[in-house]
């Protein structure tokens, strides 16, 4: 996976969040995305995965640059609030929402996800039942059930104690092992220390 970001730019009225930000990554892993609250982080991950319509500038991945319609289809952002992306009834149906092909074939690896993030015990609630914390890790799994190449979480371990935290770390590294690049906007050291190959620091809406 490589990926190019060249001069992207996205303003709300009079206000320029993102300015002229550029950079070009070294290869596949994982980026820890950095800087204080209000410096574009959470702009910069929309206008990536193709969520904000009026950003300018280019993003090319693997050689070919891809429009803003084309990029939902090849990244998955899991954002600092789950609720406002979790539709079905129950947890396992969930998952299986983010998956392609035969649901009774797929049934069996959302189950190994959940498992994984130690939801199993949660896969008949219905999601907006669940903690804050729980719905976050119920997003996780979603993201990681999509099979995406590029995927961006939010601060993904808000609200989560330190076992559910380690617990997303492991997740996050095996998506590392099988060659999927990540995003991760957080402000945990240790997630940081955990999972992170890569640090961009974003500042007044640019690379620092």
């Amino acid at each position: 996976m490589s990926l190019e970001v060249k001069n992207l730019k996205k303003a709300y009225g009079d206000k320029v969040v993102v300015d002229n930000l550029s950079f070009e990554m070294p290869g596949p892993g994982v980026y820890a995305l950095l800087g204080t609250n209000g410096a574009g982080k959470t702009t910069f991950a929309r206008c990536l995965c193709g969520l904000e319509k009026k950003a300018s500038g280019a993003i090319t991945i693997k050689g070919k640059t891809y429009l803003r319609k084309k990029r939902l289809n090849q990244c998955y952002m899991v954002m600092q609030n789950p609720s406002h992306q979790l539709f079905t009834e129950d947890v396992l149906d969930e998952v299986l929402l983010s998956m392609d092909g035969d649901e009774e074939e797929n049934r069996p690896i959302a189950e190994k996800i959940l498992s994984d993030l130690n939801l199993t015990p949660f896969t008949e609630r219905h999601p907006m039942s669940l903690s804050g914390g729980q719905q976050q890790r119920v997003a996780v799994a979603s993201a990681v059930a999509s099979g995406r190449e590029i995927m961006i979480f939010d601060e993904p371990t808000s609200g989560l104690d330190f076992r559910h935290m380690e617990e997303v770390a492991k997740v996050l590294g095996k998506l590392q092992k099988a060659g999927k690049t990540l995003f991760i906007i957080t402000h945990d050291p240790e997630l940081i220390e955990r999972c992170c190959d890569y640090f961009i620091f974003i500042e007044n809406g640019e690379v620092s």
